[in-house]
């Protein structure tokens, strides 16, 4: 099995995007305090003329993106195959399945929709979903999709558990069915943390936003350059902007102005973006995935207060898609450390998505 080490040396990029996460806030230096907006407007603008030019970017309304994942946490190695729909202004999908040949396979799902948060997990058991519908929150911390299984919240025999602006008095969904488990809105899931749900909502809503920063280096509120960050393979612009007010830094190359990579900070349980550690039957899946000491949730796990983690998301293999250059190879990390790497199969730029795409 690759360990984390294992995994890293797969996903070296251009420039040593990896030694520039090593680097993540602690060492941009810049000769003011102040962030210069004038600067981060004009190198925002580099970037996207770089990676296919405004006119292309802002006709982009729909995305469609399909590949394959590869994810170790602790000792739970898995993969299988994802997809991704996002849809302007407020629509995002995420789907993941995994499986062993000839054995019956999961599907994970994530979704986005206004201000409406669903989780659902078909198949492979029915291990359930956090009935908050926020499940990428309320018990994950590692910044990766929800879409791999995660903690159960629903019933374990795949009963379909549907919380509702209170949820069940135990967090229980009412099962109607076999086969699938759905969380929707705020409702606390079994074995869930009871996050707001205003946290589990801005949490999915930044993990949305930083994909749209990912593919089309769009961003809600204009970006501001903070300095120049340093490896020793090359330098880079330093932009930070925010995401359902969490922040997010951008890192450009400071020649070519190509996006390398993306960081931020968040607490145990407010990380964002998908991820679920345990449940699934990921096709490599081996132990239960439960963190170890210096896993995601190490503070908490050594009985002390949880600890800030940095998460941050490198691209590379950029390939020309109906005139825009998209990164064919994504990785995701925490504290330094690559956990999940994405290998794109295909991008669909400005698909027609049926109404039914993203409540499936």
């Amino acid at each position: 099995m690759l360990g984390f080490q294992g995994l890293r040396a797969t996903t070296s990029t251009h420039l040593g995007c990896l030694a520039l996460a090593a680097v993540l806030f602690g060492t941009v230096s810049s000769p003011t305090v102040a962030q210069d907006a004038s600067r981060g407007a004009a190198l925002m603008a580099a970037a996207r003329q770089a990676i296919g030019g405004e006119n292309r970017l802002a006709a982009v309304k729909t995305l469609q993106v399909t590949g394959t994942f590869r994810r170790v946490i602790a000792s739970d190695d898995r993969d299988g195959d994802f997809e991704v729909f996002l849809e302007l202004p407020d629509k995002y999908l995420r789907s993941e399945k995994t499986g062993t040949p000839g054995q019956p396979s999961a599907e994970t799902i994530e979704a986005l929709v206004g201000t409406a948060i669903r989780d659902v997990v078909r198949g492979g058991g029915g291990r359930g979903v956090r009935g908050g519908g926020g499940g990428d929150v309320a018990g994950n911390a590692d910044g990766l999709p929800a879409a791999s299984g995660g903690d159960s919240a629903g019933p374990a025999d795949g009963g379909i558990g549907r919380a509702d602006d209170r949820g069940d008095a135990d967090g229980r969904g009412r099962g109607q069915g076999a086969g699938e488990n759905v969380g929707i809105g705020p409702g606390r899931g079994r074995g869930g943390s009871g996050v707001d749900p205003d946290t589990q909502r801005r949490a999915r809503q930044a993990e949305v936003g930083r994909l749209w920063l990912l593919w089309l280096l769009r961003t809600e509120i204009p970006a501001t350059w903070i300095g120049i960050a340093e490896s020793p393979d090359g330098k880079a612009d330093v932009l930070e902007t925010r995401f359902a007010d969490e922040s997010t830094r951008l890192f450009l190359d400071v020649a070519s102005h190509m996006p390398l990579m993306m960081t931020w900070q968040a607490m145990p349980g407010r990380a964002g973006g998908p991820g679920g550690r345990r449940g699934g039957d990921g096709r490599r899946g081996r132990g239960q995935g439960q963190p170890g000491a210096d896993g995601p949730d190490a503070g908490a796990a050594q009985g002390g207060p949880p600890q800030p983690m940095m998460f941050e998301m490198t691209f590379a293999d950029h390939r020309v898609v109906n005139g825009i250059r998209l990164p064919y190879v994504v990785t995701r990390g925490m504290n330094g450390q690559t956990i999940e790497r994405w290998t794109i199969r295909s991008y669909r730029v400005n698909p027609s998505l049926s109404a039914d795409t993203f409540t499936r």
